[in-house]
């Protein structure tokens, strides 16, 4: 392995012990109350070498965002393997259920890097990659939405409309878990599971399980 090479991967390194040192602060921290001195600290590194990875503390946290919303979209993506527009729907909740409750502490996480960043103190090519993977996000959303409409399932309110309304359902029962209410209401996660995707297919009223197969 020659010099360059080398030091490239300590680079990489270090910038990886960065992003780990800084998610186990934010963990047991609210993100707004670390300094980027904490994480010099405890890394046993100077504040300028942090700084040769991050232009700033908004850079470290958008970062973090934009790797969990890689992760994120890479759990979707297995949705698309599906036959139908009900099973690729089914298994994209799940999806996205598993990804903020699997690691409830690494979804606080980014979520509050995400509300704290000032996205103007963000270097233009990690705001690039946000506005891109987000867009990603969206197009695959949106490809199992139109197999939805191609088997005439879905009513004719528009793409966006209906996406944002499930995605905000979806997301609201994720946080009811996670802000802990109903903790002694909710005794199985699997029924719990069960009853986000029926009131998302079904409505909250079945009217006599009328349309319920």
């Amino acid at each position: 392995m020659g010099v360059s090479e080398r030091k490239k991967r300590e680079f990489a390194k270090r910038e990886d012990d960065i992003l780990s040192c800084a998610i186990e602060l934010f963990r047991t921290k609210h993100p707004s109350l670390v300094k980027m001195d904490d994480i010099a600290k405890h890394l046993e590194i100077g504040r300028g070498t942090i700084y040769l990875h991050f232009k700033s503390k908004d850079d470290l946290m958008a970062r973090i965002q934009y790797e969990d919303y890689v992760r994120l979209r890479k759990r979707l993506e297995m949705a698309l393997d599906e036959k139908t527009a009900i099973e690729m729907s089914r298994r994209a909740i799940r999806a996205y259920i598993e990804h903020c409750l699997g690691d409830k502490h690494m979804y606080v996480v980014a979520k509050q890097c995400g509300v704290n960043l000032n996205i103007d103190n963000v270097s233009e090519d990690l705001r690039k990659m946000l506005t891109e993977e987000r867009s990603n996000r969206l197009s695959l959303l949106e490809r199992i939405y139109k197999q939805a409409k191609q088997e005439n399932l879905i009513n004719s309110r528009g793409t966006y409309p209906n996406v944002a309304v499930a995605w905000g359902m979806i997301r609201g029962a994720v946080e009811v878990i996670l802000d802990g209410h109903f903790q002694n209401e909710i005794k199985s996660e699997k029924a719990y599971l069960d009853t986000i995707e029926h009131v998302l297919f079904f409505g909250l009223f079945s009217g006599g399980n009328k349309g319920e197969t």
